[in-house]
């Protein structure tokens, strides 16, 4: 009888502490992604603008720019991985120089959580940088 009350104390004990290092954790704001951003690039993009939307630990965008006055428009969707997204995107209204390629966009979320910096692979293999800040 004894040893059974010690045992649920001891029980009791540890399940005291286990709870107090649960609550004394910080806890870490999520990622968010969701919003408007624009892209950061150099004189002959105009109206550059990228649209995020999370559900779950998916991302889903669009992108719009004009570059050298030509409208170029690609959607996508992915995952979230932490403070880093992938998704792949499908051109929807190509620059014909550009060719129709879609392609993957791999993105790092700042420790300000300000900027997306990363870099895009076509399908077809050529590769760049991006950058887009929060707006």
């Amino acid at each position: 009888m004894n040893r059974t009350k010690i045992i649920l104390g001891l029980s009791i004990l540890l399940l005291g502490f286990s709870c107090q290092k649960q609550i004394k954790k910080p806890i870490l704001p999520m990622a968010s992604f969701n919003g408007i951003w624009a892209d950061r690039n150099n004189a002959n993009f105009k109206n550059c603008y990228t649209i995020y939307s999370e559900i779950g630990d998916s991302i889903h965008m669009g992108h719009y720019i004009e570059f050298k006055g030509q409208p170029f428009f690609e959607s996508g969707s992915g995952i979230i991985k932490g403070d880093s997204i992938i998704y792949h995107v499908d051109v929807i209204r190509p620059i014909p120089s550009w060719g129709p390629d879609g392609g993957t966009h791999y993105l790092k979320l700042s420790k300000d959580k300000n900027m997306l910096t990363g870099i895009f692979i076509t399908d077809s293999g050529n590769k760049g940088p991006l950058v887009f800040k929060r707006r």
